[in-house]
């Protein structure tokens, strides 16, 4: 594919984020009870069904939803969640697009592409429309090669 950059790459499914195939990424924190995250996590081989978590909120910084492995768990803002036959659609009540995702198959695996727009809890943009992609805006995003193992929703206590 022109104009792809890569790092590590799975052999199976992938993100395009950014322009770069990512096996898995994370943004933010899952571990607080209140922040800004977004994550694509890692898939083994045998599974095609893209795991999106994440806690999002609009542009004045207001929590809109909370998604744990594409389900929505929290949704204080009265969004919508409409699976579609390759990923799904996060609107607001509005209408306006929050996050959708479209998995491909081909011949070596699968990728999954996101567009929408994101910010986090202090109303900063996260995530940018890019063209027909999206772009993560920030240098804070971890790459992942591995199924993500940590916790969803707690403050991390000292130990």
């Amino acid at each position: 594919m022109e104009g792809i950059r890569s790092g590590a790459v799975s052999a199976h499914h992938n993100y395009m984020i950014s322009g770069m195939l990512r096996p898995g990424f994370l943004v933010g924190d899952p571990g607080s009870a209140k922040g800004f995250y977004l994550l694509a996590d890692f898939l083994l081989p045998g599974e095609n069904t893209p795991r999106i978590s994440g806690r999002f909120f609009d542009e004045r910084g207001d929590m809109l939803l909370e998604l744990t492995w594409n389900r929505l768990m929290l949704d204080p803002a009265d969004c919508l969640y409409r699976p579609t036959p390759y990923g799904f659609h996060l609107s607001k009540s509005s209408g306006e697009i929050i996050l959708e995702t479209t998995t491909r198959r081909f011949p070596n695996g699968y990728i999954t592409s996101f567009s929408g727009r994101l910010y986090d809890e202090k109303g900063v943009l996260k995530l940018d429309q890019e063209g027909s992609s999206a772009r993560l805006v920030g240098n804070d995003s971890i790459m992942l090669t591995a199924p993500y193992q940590g916790c969803f929703g707690k403050e991390k206590k000292n130990a």
